[in-house]
């Protein structure tokens, strides 16, 4: 399709005009995105700086000959829930945006606190549909068929954007895919579920949250990731010369550099719980092959993405 490409070519330097703000384009869907420490807001700099931005960006558009709808345009303010937020008047093409608690983006609902509240309610009620259908259709499909239907109506709503909204309250997704293992092995409604999630080969949500970290965490390390992500990760020096199996606390070479944040919210990013995860991961599946360690201390960096699922799946399955 050479539509959405040339449109891109089209729109590629809308960001020479932005001058205060960072741009980012999906598709048609452009964002602009400001920053300012909460400790020193200077709302009369914030409000200048985007007034600006927007006023750069109307007349790109009026240049370039592209229409945008004003009322159509949102306006969300990321913050802690403590923070006091004044009274902004931000405008483009003379319309004011009225300020939104929830804003959609790439299928993700972000919300003005960052908890993903939102996104969780709206998909808990679609996975709450795809169990009336497992619930349905498991009376007449065999089981390979509604794992069919787990991956494609649970499954696949499950683990989009997990590592973005599986940080927050997740209590009643685990309970709704606890219910989709019982209803396709026709178990009872109180029945554990581990041996059930071992008889089906699935992982469970936390499992899955960990595995699609690692794997990032491996793509990052091997500059497979966007370019933005370049040396996110930092390698730790390790000061023995030996791992020792027999030291809960020793560190693997492979290790990461954990980062250090002065708050809560530091050590619930992305970036903190990739590092743990990854340091963590890493010295249990060293340990099941020592071998490999041994003969290589960076082998699962050097793992084979397809052989990483495979090694993870069964890590995880096996603990069941």
């Amino acid at each position: 399709m050479l539509g959405p490409l040339l449109f891109l070519v089209y729109i590629n330097d809308l960001n020479t005009c932005i001058k205060h703000s960072t741009t980012r384009h999906f598709a048609d869907d452009t964002n602009l995105l400001y920053g300012s420490d909460s400790k020193k807001p200077r709302n009369k700099n914030i409000i200048r700086n985007l007034n600006k931005d927007l006023k750069s960006l109307n007349h790109w558009l009026l240049a370039n000959k592209i229409s945008l709808n004003s009322t159509k345009t949102e306006l969300i303010i990321f913050r802690n829930k403590k923070t006091k937020i004044p009274k902004l008047d931000i405008r483009l093409n003379g319309t004011k945006l009225k300020e939104t608690d929830n804003v959609k983006y790439v299928g993700i609902i972000f919300d003005k606190n960052l908890s993903f509240s939102s996104h969780i309610g709206i998909m808990n009620a679609k996975l709450k549909r795809a169990n009336n259908l497992i619930a349905i259709s498991r009376h007449y499909l065999s089981q390979e068929l509604l794992l069919q239907i787990y991956y494609g109506q649970f499954y696949s709503k499950l683990t989009y954007g997990c590592q973005l909204w599986g940080r927050s309250q997740i209590d009643k997704t685990i309970t709704l895919q606890k219910k989709a293992v019982r209803l396709m092995t026709f178990s009872h409604f109180q029945a554990h579920t581990d041996p059930l999630f071992k008889q089906l080969k699935l992982l469970k949500l936390p499992d899955i949250i960990t595995s699609n970290n690692i794997i990032f965490t491996h793509n990052t390390l091997n500059n497979q990731s966007p370019t933005i992500f370049k040396d996110f990760f930092k390698p730790k020096h390790i000061k023995h010369r030996q791992f020792s199996l027999n030291t809960q606390l020793s560190m693997p070479n492979g290790s990461l550099e954990i980062p250090v944040y002065e708050t809560t919210a530091g050590n619930k990013s992305m970036k903190f719980i990739c590092v743990t995860e990854w340091n963590q991961i890493h010295r249990e599946l060293s340990i099941d092959n020592f071998a490999k360690y041994s003969e290589n201390s960076l082998w699962l960096q050097m793992t084979k993405l397809k052989n990483l699922k495979y090694i993870l799946k069964n890590h995880f399955i096996n603990k069941y």
